[in-house]
């Protein structure tokens, strides 16, 4: 979870200019040539306050990328009473179209030397999505718990993103979409 932020609207301001300076930088270099000073510097602020904020660049990947999937998760809630319109296709191209944006970003998250904290993260997050799906589409428990089932999904989710992101030329997100719903509805069947 992304560290517990204080109600000072101002240290809210300062960590999310922190994430967006990070994301940005990384759209155009990799994660590791990009250095505290710069980030501190596209946000406006100083070394100093960067390290009031986070003791490190994983640390404020972490918590931007957790800044996004609590973006994600609230487009999902507020997607949920209407999940047949809007379907799980759109939502999972949404999700999937920021990681395509942030391609050389999330190639670093799922490298095998990259912290796998930041994996953990996004495979709980997928699963809690998944499972808040399954919930809205009143998923029968008889055979499996639903925490279990969401898990299972989150687990091929993440491989598939995994898989995808590590492919050059990189395929659009629609084309990752196509595959995720595919495995979904591998597991309805299986």
């Amino acid at each position: 979870m992304a560290q517990a932020m204080s109600t000072d609207p101002r240290i809210q301001r300062t960590r999310s200019s922190l994430q967006t300076a990070l994301l940005q930088l990384c759209k155009k270099r990799d994660l590791d040539d990009v250095s505290i000073s710069e980030i501190a510097e596209a946000a406006g602020v100083n070394r100093t306050t960067f390290y009031q904020h986070y003791p490190d660049i994983n640390t404020l990947l972490a918590d931007a990328l957790d800044s996004f999937a609590d973006d994600a998760h609230a487009q999902l809630q507020t997607a949920l009473p209407n999940f047949e319109e809007v379907g799980p296709g759109e939502i999972i191209l949404r999700f999937l179209q920021h990681l395509h944006d942030n391609s050389s970003l999330y190639r670093k998250v799922f490298n095998s030397s990259s912290s796998p904290v930041l994996v953990a993260r996004l495979t709980q997050r997928v699963s809690d999505i998944a499972e808040m799906g399954m919930r809205a589409k009143d998923f029968d428990e008889s055979e499996m718990p639903i925490e279990v089932a969401a898990a299972s999904q989150a687990g091929a989710i993440v491989g598939i993103l995994s898989a995808w992101l590590k492919m050059k030329p990189l395929p659009s997100a629609e084309t990752a979409t196509g595959w995720v719903l595919s495995s979904l509805r591998l597991n309805e069947v299986g």
